[in-house]
């Protein structure tokens, strides 16, 4: 349902393509909200089918055609009451897999835990990378909105550097403690 209003929040800035609207959210939404570009068009036909959108195709000499989508009145009352409703859910909770593996890693050795958490710490670090070219982001879609409206997407950029950086922490806590254990056994036999 949050990739409903994820592309209608962005057809709310203005009238985008597909292709336009899978650039948009690798771009600035990939790391909290990742979305392939199949769901984004398959929701694209469910929005047009409701009303929320419409589409007009723009015939194109040097290129395929393409459609344009943007977003309808009906669509815009969608959008902004499900902003108004706030966070809906518990934001608190999420899922997932790599956490419940880590809770139930007792199970294996520590130095193989050690192993997966420092994969986690690269891919994280990998990711923080990645995330460098967000203010460029920023100021390419922002160059024709208003200041406040740019400032909520440093928000989310910003929660983001703080998100993987404490990740970064953690698995590093997590791998001194590991190998403090297997130091112990090692010693043990």
């Amino acid at each position: 349902m949050s990739l409903t209003f994820g592309i209608l929040g962005f057809l709310n800035y203005g009238p985008m393509s597909g292709y336009d609207l899978v650039k948009s959210f690798e771009s600035s939404l990939q790391f909290f909200w990742h979305a392939q570009s199949s769901h984004i068009y398959l929701e694209l036909k469910k929005l047009e089918k409701n009303g929320y959108i419409s589409g007009e195709t723009v015939i194109q000499s040097d290129r395929p055609n393409k459609k344009i989508f943007s977003i309808t009145e009906t669509g815009k009352k969608a959008f902004l009451d499900w902003l108004a409703e706030g966070a809906g859910e518990d934001a608190t909770q999420f899922k997932s897999a790599f956490l419940m593996k880590i809770f139930f890693g007792g199970n294996m050795p520590p130095a193989q835990s050690a192993d997966i958490l420092r994969r986690f710490k690269t891919d994280c670090e990998e990711y923080l990378e990645k995330m460098g070219a967000a203010p460029k982001a920023i100021e390419h879609y922002g160059a024709n909105k208003e200041m406040y409206q740019i400032m909520y997407w440093q928000f989310t950029v910003d929660f983001g550097y703080r998100f993987i950086k404490n990740c970064i922490e953690w698995a590093e806590h997590c791998i001194q403690q590991l190998e403090a254990v297997n130091a112990q056994n090692i010693k043990e036999e």
